[in-house]
């Protein structure tokens, strides 16, 4: 017998009501790795009836919705592309969404402005990588927040002048506290307090690393990772390698890898272990030691084939730079790999690093029964590591029962 869906007790439909209609249930993942998502709401439940409506409305409304506005179009195609925030509306249904506890708008005193707004709705678990995004595009393009003033207004879009809830207003306000040095500032809505915004300008206040310290950082964690991984805490190594990285502006999740930031880096460094250098030089060794030193960390804990996507990832980003091959495979013949002798040159930098992860991602396919790849890999293994004699024994005549491990 068909059971009509208003005979279902209340709890039963409300848990339907939030599965149909929640924002995390709606998020659908990215077609390719680079894209950022999307969202796609079932809202033909609020169509059923007048009951079904009232109910399922309030479902919907538990959702926290943030709406970003600004007078420039491309603000919202980059924030999309380029900080791979999932948009959930943007143009015209957008500018008529209502139902946002948190309304963005940024534009620029002095820049001429036609009356014409762009907007778009996120999420709010979507909000810090908003935020972060906004902190990479600051420090890549020095001196672009002293030229944008930036309003926040609260609200309870369901109940007019209710105060929100100081836990809600911080998940609101506080992932601002990395967008700094703006030309003007302000909080304004529904009961704001005091304690929220003051702890989100303190934030503000802080100064970014400067480019010595960040490189600093990262050397400092790298070295810790080097003693977990000596002392078999492979775990805590990996960590402390990843937390490296964010030190210098690139984020890991799981296998992907995201630089940002690059322009902050084109400055010679004036204190600090590398002074006298390039930063972007410097940063570029402290990424390949820290990428050959994941992988030695995947061999050790026999992760081969997150050894191996490591490894090739950075081998393939090489070998793009030197002779624009877009080819994701390591094998073919020895003409395919001779841009191996440009990167070994001596003037390379990175070179000594990129030959470690080029024979420890020929421990990692050797593990994995790809002979094709191995032989390519320690031929150029051996080309970037003319003094070591492990590589160079196996480069002559290599035996696929017994590689040895390069530390």
């Amino acid at each position: 017998m068909a059971i009509n869906f208003l005979d279902l007790p209340a709890e039963i439909r409300d848990q339907i009501y939030h599965e149909v209609l929640s924002a995390i249930n709606a998020r659908r993942p990215p077609v390719q790795d680079d894209d950022p998502g999307t969202f796609e709401f079932d809202l033909g439940i609020l169509r059923v009836n007048k009951q079904i409506h009232h109910e399922a409305k309030k479902a919907f409304e538990d959702n926290i919705f943030i709406k970003i506005t600004t007078p420039w179009s491309e603000s919202i195609d980059h924030i999309s592309s380029e900080g791979r925030v999932p948009i959930i509306t943007k143009d015209e249904p957008a500018d008529d969404f209502h139902a946002f506890h948190l309304w963005v708008w940024i534009d620029a005193p002095g820049v001429p402005y036609r009356g014409i707004e762009y907007s778009m709705v996120i999420s709010l678990d979507d909000l810090p990588a908003f935020t972060r995004m906004w902190h990479f595009s600051n420090l890549n393009h020095q001196g672009l927040n002293p030229h944008l003033r930036l309003k926040l207004t609260l609200q309870d879009p369901h109940v007019p002048n209710r105060k929100i809830p100081k836990s809600l207003q911080t998940l609101l306000l506080q992932p601002f506290g990395q967008v700094k040095d703006l030309h003007s500032f302000s909080v304004e809505g529904a009961k704001v307090l005091p304690s929220v915004e003051e702890a989100l300008k303190t934030e503000q206040a802080i100064p970014d690393a400067s480019r010595e310290e960040s490189l600093a950082r990262a050397t400092a964690l790298k070295t810790l990772g080097n003693q977990s991984l000596q002392a078999g805490a492979y775990t805590a190594a990996l960590q402390q390698y990843i937390d490296a990285f964010a030190a210098i502006h690139i984020t890991v999740s799981g296998r992907k890898r995201y630089i940002h930031a690059d322009g902050y880096y084109y400055r010679e460094l004036t204190s600090g272990p590398y002074q006298g250098q390039r930063s972007d030089y410097a940063r570029f060794i402290i990424r390949a030691q820290l990428v050959a030193n994941v992988v030695q960390v995947y061999l050790k804990m026999q992760e081969w084939e997150d050894a191996r996507f490591w490894g090739k990832r950075s081998i393939l980003m090489l070998r793009k730079s030197l002779i624009g091959e877009t080819d994701d495979e390591l094998g073919g013949g020895r003409a395919d790999w001779a841009w191996v002798h440009e990167s070994a040159t001596m003037g390379f930098p990175a070179r000594t690093e990129m030959g470690k992860i080029l024979y420890r991602t020929a421990l990692a396919s050797n593990e994995l029964g790809r002979q094709d790849e191995v032989s390519n890999l320690i031929w150029a293994a051996a080309v970037h590591l003319p003094h070591d004699q492990i590589v160079q024994a196996r480069a002559k005549a290599w035996d696929t029962s017994d590689l040895e491990s390069v530390d």
